[in-house]
């Protein structure tokens, strides 16, 4: 009787054990790197965050609880942000300090690896894992297109991604020995580069002068930095006068004024203004370097104020 039972219970542990398995696999969601809105002429890098989701299902009984999963992430390295032929570089990482590119087994690469395991009580195992973006700095000519805001995106779809897993008891396996695809997680990288300029001047210094029985003329300039495509307007108010086509210089400490005018030619026919009054204003086009406008003064022949230094300031307002 003992040697039945002994017999019927190993037969048991063996059909147990060779029944088949139900199905274990891993699956994963990305979310979508938004830059938000990049201004190229201020030269710096542009950082982001995404997450990509991971979730792995065991059958209630299984010998295998872990889970390596890969994250394999394709096309080449930096990469890039595209509006039609316009480019802007970038890449994602798998560290917050932007040392380790995501990658790919498929081209040598390192994909984004992680271990899930099954819980003690119930079959799904879920991990995020962040993904950091950083766009390059120092791509001032990155254009805008159509005088705005123009968006910069690049997709990854079908094989761009891979989600590669090998299911073991003690010994992992390797990312680069998983090589079939398990399933992809297709995502968007965009960014909004915005139209933005920069502006500083130079002074118009007279020289000194001691009577104004002929006129006399200065230079100085504006530098404009906008962004490439971007059409921009720079405008002179009134000064301490408040009108464009009158100018003065007040004394400094009272007592006289001396006239002049500013003016966007070499050949002083016109008026630097508001556009205003028969004035005009200086347009361009950004290239996303800086460009250098000339302002031309003159002080024409007048009666002689008292002595004394002469100032008016001019306020540059760039619209763009």
């Amino acid at each position: 009787m003992n040697r039945a039972v002994l017999s019927l219970l190993i037969l048991a542990v063996m059909l147990c054990l060779s029944a088949p398995a139900s199905a274990q696999s891993c699956s994963a969601t990305a979310s979508a790197v938004n830059f938000g809105s990049v201004s190229p002429i201020a030269l710096s890098a542009v950082t982001a965050t995404g997450t990509v989701n991971v979730t792995c299902t065991w059958p209630v009984v299984s010998v295998t609880p872990n889970a390596l999963v890969c994250l394999n992430l394709g096309a080449t390295s930096p990469r890039s942000l595209t509006n039609g032929a316009n480019a802007m570089q970038y890449d994602l990482y798998q560290d917050a300090a932007h040392s380790l590119a995501w990658g790919s087994i498929s081209n040598g690469s390192t994909p984004i690896s992680l271990t899930l395991s099954k819980p003690t009580l119930g079959t799904t195992a879920a991990q995020t894992v962040t993904v950091y973006g950083r766009i390059a700095a120092n791509q001032p000519t990155v254009p805008t297109t159509g005088d705005s805001d123009t968006v910069y995106t690049e997709s990854f779809s079908g094989t761009l991604t891979s989600l590669n897993d090998g299911f073991y008891l003690l010994t992992a396996p390797t990312c680069a020995s998983l090589t079939t695809s398990n399933g992809t997680f297709p995502f968007t990288a965009s960014a909004t580069v915005v139209n933005n300029c920069n502006i500083s001047t130079t002074n118009v210094s007279f020289a000194a002068a001691g009577v104004l029985s002929s006129a006399f003329n200065a230079l100085g300039s504006i530098s404009a930095q906008c962004t490439n495509g971007d059409a921009w307007s720079i405008a002179l108010n009134g000064g301490s006068s408040g009108n464009v086509v009158s100018r003065s210089m007040q004394r400094t400490g009272g007592g006289g004024t001396v006239s002049y005018q500013l003016y966007t030619d070499s050949a002083h026919t016109s008026a630097w203004g508001d556009g205003t009054a028969g004035t005009t204003t200086v347009t361009g086009i950004g290239t996303g370097n800086t460009q250098v406008v000339t302002v031309y003064g003159v002080v024409p022949s007048q009666t002689t104020p008292a002595p004394g230094n002469y100032l008016d300031s001019i306020t540059a307002t760039i619209s763009f």
